[in-house]
């Protein structure tokens, strides 16, 4: 029989009751007891995986920013116009943040500034990998002729910082719970951005 400890589904479960209390009592007064007891384990499982309760915060949202990752990897690997790929993954990389982290926003600015330096770090690397799975589907619209720039990357980069404003860390609490709202506005701005990158031939069609 497998031990609590070896169960692949242990982790999960950790972030998921991490997900559960900042959305209860915010991420300040979570302590490491209220997560064992919202997981069903021991404290003492909980530290074979993560060293620190700032720990399971940053995986909390490392597990959502790979599930962005995952949805446009997943619309990149579609056989659709790259124009429309394109739009559809600068929208998701940012509503699956939103959506996902709606029920616990009010405690979204305690857990940032509890794990913001480590954060930091993190957060470059995770851009740094949309930024290749961007400019992979750029540089096949550019190929077909769709697109026109000098260089994927840094394009892909531009595309990134274009949309980052819509990230939850650059919300408020107040526009972090308009979600309908912050989708009008990003889509409005993905189809400019996506549009400013489109061949004079292709504007003609």
């Amino acid at each position: 029989m497998q031990s609590v400890a070896t169960k692949p589904d242990t982790k999960e479960s950790i972030l998921d009751a991490m997900d559960a209390l900042m959305a209860r009592f915010g991420y300040r007064k979570t302590t490491m007891d209220d997560l064992a007891r919202e997981a069903g384990i021991s404290k003492r499982t909980i530290y074979l995986y993560f060293p620190s309760k700032e720990e399971v915060g940053l995986s909390s949202i490392g597990r959502v920013v790979q599930t962005a990752e995952a949805q446009m990897r997943g619309i990149a690997a579609e056989s659709s116009d790259p124009k429309e790929r394109l739009e559809r993954m600068l929208v998701e990389r940012v509503m699956t943040r939103v959506r996902a982290i709606a029920e616990y926003r009010q405690s979204l600015d305690e857990l940032f500034e509890a794990v913001r330096p480590a954060y930091l770090a993190r957060r470059q690397t995770q851009f740094e990998v949309e930024q290749a799975i961007l400019a992979d589907v750029l540089q096949e619209g550019m190929v077909a002729g769709e697109f026109g720039f000098d260089d994927a990357n840094e394009t892909a980069r531009d595309l990134l910082f274009a949309t980052n404003a819509y990230l939850p860390y650059s919300l408020s609490v107040r526009e972090l719970g308009q979600i309908d709202e912050i989708e009008c506005k990003l889509r409005r701005m993905a189809r400019l951005l996506v549009r400013g990158l489109t061949t004079d031939r292709e504007e003609k069609r």
